[in-house]
C-alpha cells in the first residue's frame, strides 16, 4: 500500500523535530557552559526561592554599563527548582525552546509557502551548528530566536488574518526579546516596515496602541524598577547609544554594508570561513528573495511573506551594522531564523521546476551534510558543572569545617561559579567586607600561580599572608592554596575589611 502524502509529511516532520530534540538535549550536562556568569545567574534564581527576593533587574548587557530586564530569570528559576538546583536546569528550558523555534519555524513557512519549503528550511536550522551552540546552555540571549520568531509570526498572522489581537501579542513578544538582548530593539524598525507596508495606514494608531500595550505588559517589571530607581538604565542606554563612538556607519555604501554583514552571519551559521561560497549563497539568497517579491507583487499573501523575509533579513543586518563596535554571533540571535526563512522563500521559487527543484534538494543536502558533519558531538565534553563542584567540594574539605574567606585567581572567570555551589552546600565563604577569618583559600585556574601580594581585592584584603598549605588538582590543570596571616603583622582577623583602607 503506498504511502499517503499526508502520512509522509507527518513523518518528515516528526523525523526534524526527534533530530532538533537530539542535538539540544544530547549529553546536556556534560557540555553546558558554567563559568562565573552562568554562577551569578544561579544565584540570583537561586534566591528567589531561598531568600524570597524577586529580582526586577536581570544581567548586565556585555557593554554600555547598563541592566537587561529580569525576564529571563523569571522563566528559568523554576526550572532551576525543578532540577534540585543543579545549573543544568535552565539549560533545559533554552533547550526546549530551541525546538519550539524549529516547530515554530516550520508551522509559520508551512502556511506561508507550504510543507516543503517549511520542511526543509526547517531541517537546516535544527541542526546547524551556531544554533545548536545557542540552544544548549542557559545564557539570557540564547532564547532570543524563539521570541523574536514569535514576534514576526504574530504580526504576520495580524495582518494576514486581520485580527488586532496579534499585534497585542506581538508587542508582548517584543517586551520579553528586548529583554534579553538589548539588539533585539531593531525587531522594532522591522516589524514598523513590515507593518507600514502591508497595512492601511488608517489601522496604524490602533496597531500601534495595542502592540504598545502588549509590550508594557511583558516589559513592566523592568520598568517598575527604573521608575522606583530615577531610570538609572533607560539614562545609561540614552547616554550610550547617543554619544556616537559606536553607533553609525563608517561607510554610506549600503551594499558592501549589507553584502559583507551578511557573509559574516553566514560564515558564523555554516562554519564555513575564507571562502566564495558563503558570498555565493548570501547573493542568491537575497537576489531571490527580491525577484520573489517582483514576482508576487499583486499577491496579496505572497507579497506579505515575502516582505517579511526581507525587510527581517537584509533590513536587519543593515541596521545591526549601524552598530560600528565589534559584532560577535550572537549579536545576530534576533534573526537567526530570518536567514533561514530566506532560505523557504527561495526553495518556494525553486519548487516550480523540475531542474531548479532538484538543484534545491542538492543544496540542502549538501548543508545538512556539512552542519552534521561540524556538530558539537565532535569535540569532547567539558564537564564543567562537575568540574566546578568537584573543586567547591575540595575548598570544604580544605576549609575544615571552619570559616573561611575564598578567592579565585583567573585571567577570565569570575568566582560566582564556586561561590554557587559553596552556598547551596550551606558551607559560603565569608564576605571580606563581612569578616576576615583565620584562613583564606585561593582557587588558581592555572600551574603558575602566585597568590601573594596579589592586588586582588578578595587577596589584598585578607591582609599580608603566608602560605599554610598547597594542593595540586592536575586533571584540571588548576591549583588550591590555604593561606593564613602572616605572623610578623598584626592579625586583621575578626574584623571586617575596609576597601581603599
Amino acid at each position: 500500500m503506498p504511502i499517503s502524502q499526508k502520512t509522509l509529511q507527518q513523518v518528515l516532520l516528526a523525523v526534524v523535530i526527534l533530530t532538533a530534540i537530539f542535538f539540544r538535549f544530547w549529553h546536556i550536562r556534560d557540555y553546558v557552559v558554567f563559568l562565573g556568569d552562568e554562577g551569578r545567574d544561579m544565584i540570583i534564581m537561586r534566591n528567589i526561592f531561598i531568600e524570597k527576593h524577586l529580582p526586577f533587574l536581570g544581567p548586565s548587557a556585555s557593554v554600555g554599563g547598563f541592566y537587561l530586564g529580569p525576564i529571563y530569570y523569571w522563566m528559568a528559576a523554576p526550572f532551576l527548582l525543578l532540577w534540585h538546583l543543579d545549573p543544568v536546569g535552565p539549560a533545559y528550558l533554552v533547550a526546549i525552546l530551541g525546538v519550539a523555534t524549529v516547530l515554530l519555524l516550520y508551522k509559520f513557512i508551512n502556511e506561508a509557502l507550504g510543507f516543503w519549503p517549511a520542511i526543509l528550511a526547517s531541517s537546516l536550522y535544527g541542526i546547524a551548528p551556531l544554533i545548536i551552540r545557542y540552544s544548549r546552555s542557559s545564557w539570557n540571549p540564547n532564547p532570543l530566536p524563539f521570541f523574536s520568531l514569535l514576534l514576526i509570526y504574530f504580526i504576520y498572522l495580524g495582518i494576514k488574518k486581520k485580527r488586532y489581537i496579534y499585534f497585542l501579542l506581538a508587542g508582548a513578544s517584543f517586551g520579553i526579546a528586548v529583554q534579553l538582548h538589548y539588539l533585539a530593539a531593531i525587531l522594532f524598525l522591522i516589524s514598523a516596515i513590515i507593518v507600514c507596508v502591508n497595512t492601511n495606514f488608517k489601522n496604524w494608531p490602533k496597531i500601534a496602541f495595542l502592540a504598545t500595550i502588549g509590550f508594557l505588559i511583558t516589559f513592566s517589571p523592568f520598568l517598575i524598577f527604573e521608575i522606583r530607581h530615577n531610570f538609572p538604565n533607560i539614562r545609561t542606554i540614552l547616554e550610550f547609544t547617543t554619544r556616537g563612538t559606536t553607533i553609525g556607519y563608517k561607510t554610506t555604501h549600503f551594499v558592501w554594508l549589507v553584502s559583507n554583514t551578511g557573509n559574516i552571519l553566514l560564515e558564523e551559521i555554516s562554519l564555513l570561513r575564507g571562502t566564495l561560497l558563503t558570498k555565493l549563497v548570501f547573493w542568491i539568497l537575497s537576489a531571490g528573495s527580491i525577484l520573489g517579491l517582483i514576482l508576487y507583487r499583486k499577491d496579496a499573501q505572497r507579497k506579505l511573506i515575502f516582505t517579511i523575509g526581507i525587510v527581517w533579513f537584509l533590513g536587519g543586518i543593515l541596521i545591526l551594522r549601524s552598530y560600528t563596535g565589534q559584532i560577535y554571533d550572537y549579536y545576530f540571535g534576533f534573526m537567526f531564523p530570518a536567514a533561514f526563512l530566506v532560505v523557504a522563500l527561495v526553495i518556494f521559487i525553486m519548487w516550480r521546476k523540475s531542474v531548479t527543484r532538484l538543484a534545491a534538494l542538492a543544496f540542502i543536502a549538501a548543508a545538512l551534510a556539512l552542519f552534521a558533519s561540524n556538530g558539537f558531538y565532535k569535540t569532547p565534553p567539558n564537564r564543567l558543572i562537575d568540574q566546578t563542584e568537584n573543586i567547591a567540594n575540595f575548598v570544604i574539605e580544605k576549609s575544615q569545617n571552619q570559616p573561611y574567606n575564598f578567592a579565585l585567581v583567573s585571567s577570565s572567570n569570575s568566582d560566582h561559579a564556586y561561590r554557587y555551589f559553596l552556598e547551596i552546600k550551606n558551607r559560603s565563604p565569608k564576605q571580606l567586607e563581612e569578616i576576615v577569618t583565620d584562613q583564606l583559600i585561593v582557587v588558581c585556574e592555572s600551574e603558575v600561580c602566585a597568590p601573594l601580594g596579589n592586588p586582588l581585592w578578595e587577596i589584598a584584603g585578607f591582609g599580608r599572608a603566608e602560605i599554610a598549605n598547597e594542593w595540586q588538582l592536575p586533571q584540571y590543570g588548576f591549583k588550591v592554596l590555604r593561606l593564613t596571616h602572616w605572623p610578623g603583622a598584626p592579625s586583621p582577623a575578626g574584623k571586617p575589611a575596609v576597601k581603599g583602607g
